[in-house]
């Protein structure tokens, strides 16, 4: 995208169908929020957010009846914004699809994106500008006879069977969650010493997100509530810190007494864990790539983002579905750490309305990636949100009335102007300049052919003056090879008025 904007006049060339689609989902809710008043940028964001709704990968019946009953608003308000010019066909188009996308299902099932991809690719097939049909021709053939052949080899590696870019490998099945929580290092390795408390808040937080250790939890919470007072205000502290211990002598204890239910992976859970660990510069979670912040800021893409769980509302602030944060300020200073499986990727955008540390959150899915559900289903992923109910869609009408009309690049002047003596005599001395005016063109048109007619009439004396003088009685005149007239004389002479030249008049 930023390939596209000439900085000179602050203009975006070269948009394509999707590009704009991008723009209005993903970059115009944030920019127009520090141009235009609140009363303006709301209705737009408004607009972008229903057009989200729309795009999702599942589109609830609810939310598209609901979304055509708010569209009737949003409408309303852009009349009150807008110039009646800005309004043709393709803004009262907005209002049926909703209904379209009830009847026809989500739309990325529907739209022409990867159409439009392919005739690019069927354009790279042209090595011949002065005949591209056949060089398309000719690419899709042997396109298709290296695809028909790739299937047949096993052993070689062909885009159907290579690995994908990202790819973590297959993890192997553990009977505990947390163990199959893993990743794929990227880059070198180095080693990091952890301190104690580091290390207890990570062992804390490994267990803590161990859903099969959900009954020794509850188990330790109560023995808390028996020895210290019901009015301790501690009680969440001191199962932070004394939890581990705990859960390691208990564990332990069953173990010697040969219980069923300790095995060796809750044995290895239970252990303490090692002072020193392995710090990469990447790594693959699911998929998706992630660098440090150290490497992402000498890149111009974006690859380091990890979504927040919750912040206070001094990081963090959501305003008409847009999520807000201080890229500055820290946030879970005791508790910095996640389960690999659980880090999403998201993106920034600066956030020009809030100021130079604040920044959009952008959520993404990716187009390889399937979530699939515990019913066999999967979401289609194009970079479109899971389901449009992510999405609240609805119209602030309270500040309809205090919509300001009035432009600011220029003087203030009003859009209706009331009508005074003044303004009357104004549009009647405009009429009697605009009669006059048509006189003056209805004169010219008059001379003008006039004249023509003077010149043509000159050509046709002149014509007849050379015939009249230098062709005699016995001559057959012709024109476009046929005769005009002819005298049965013996001696003929013919004349092709075709050949007669201006310059002889």
């Amino acid at each position: 995208m930023s390939k596209k904007v000439a900085q000179n006049d602050s203009r975006l060339l070269g948009l394509k169908s999707h590009d704009c689609h991008v723009i209005m989902q993903r970059l115009l809710p944030v920019g127009c929020r520090s141009l235009v008043t609140k009363n303006i940028w709301s209705t737009i964001v408004e607009l972008c957010t229903f057009f989200k709704q729309l795009c999702a990968s599942t589109v609830n019946v609810s939310d598209m009846v609901e979304a055509q009953k708010q569209l009737v608003l949003i409408l309303c308000k852009l009349e009150r914004i807008f110039p009646p010019a800005f309004f043709d066909i393709m803004i009262h188009l907005v209002l049926h699809l909703p209904e379209e996308a009830i009847l026809g299902g989500p739309v990325h099932m529907r739209w022409m994106y990867p159409f439009e991809r392919y005739l690019k690719r069927l354009k790279d097939y042209v090595r011949n500008a002065a005949k591209p049909e056949g060089s398309i021709a000719e690419g899709y053939v042997v396109d298709e006879a290296l695809t028909f052949c790739s299937r047949y080899f096993d052993d070689v590696e062909t885009r159907f069977n290579r690995p994908d870019r990202n790819d973590d490998g297959i993890h192997p099945t553990r009977q505990l969650s947390v163990f199959e929580s893993q990743c794929k290092p990227l880059g070198k390795q180095s080693y990091v010493e952890l301190d104690n408390n580091d290390r207890d808040k990570a062992e804390f937080y490994i267990l803590n997100n161990s859903p099969e250790l959900e009954p020794y939890l509850n188990e330790h919470k109560q023995e808390l509530h028996v020895h210290l007072r019901e009015d301790c205000l501690n009680i969440n502290e001191v199962h932070r810190t004394e939890f581990a211990g705990w859960f390691f002598e208990k564990i332990y204890a069953m173990h010697r007494m040969q219980a069923p239910e300790v095995t060796i992976e809750l044995l290895s859970l239970s252990s303490k864990t090692n002072m020193v660990v392995s710090s990469y510069p990447a790594c693959i979670v699911n998929g998706v790539r992630f660098i440090t912040h150290d490497r992402d800021v000498r890149l111009r893409t974006q690859n380091s983002g990890v979504s927040w769980f919750k912040c206070d509302s001094k990081h963090m602030v959501t305003e008409n579905n847009i999520t807000s944060i201080d890229i500055n300020g820290e946030a879970y200073k005791d508790d910095q750490f996640i389960l690999a499986s659980q880090a999403k990727q998201v993106f920034y955008v600066a956030d020009p309305s809030r100021g130079p540390n604040w920044c959009v959150v952008q959520h993404v899915k990716h187009r390889s990636i399937w979530d699939i559900t515990d019913d066999g289903l999967s979401d289609i992923d194009l970079l479109q949100h899971n389901s449009s109910s992510n999405f609240t869609l609805f119209v602030d009408l309270g500040n309809l009335q205090e919509i300001n009309l009035l432009r600011r690049d220029q003087d203030v002047i009003p859009i209706v102007q009331p009508v005074t003596n003044a303004s009357r005599h104004k549009s009647t001395k405009m009429k009697k300049q605009m009669r006059r005016m048509t006189l003056i063109r209805k004169k010219m048109t008059m001379i003008v052919v006039t004249m023509l007619a003077i010149q043509i009439r000159r050509y046709i004396l002149c014509i007849h003056y050379y015939i009249m003088q230098n062709v005699s009685h016995n001559t057959v005149f012709v024109y476009n090879n046929e005769f005009m007239f002819s005298k049965q004389i013996e001696n003929l002479h013919i004349i092709n008025i075709n050949n007669i030249k201006r310059n002889k008049f």
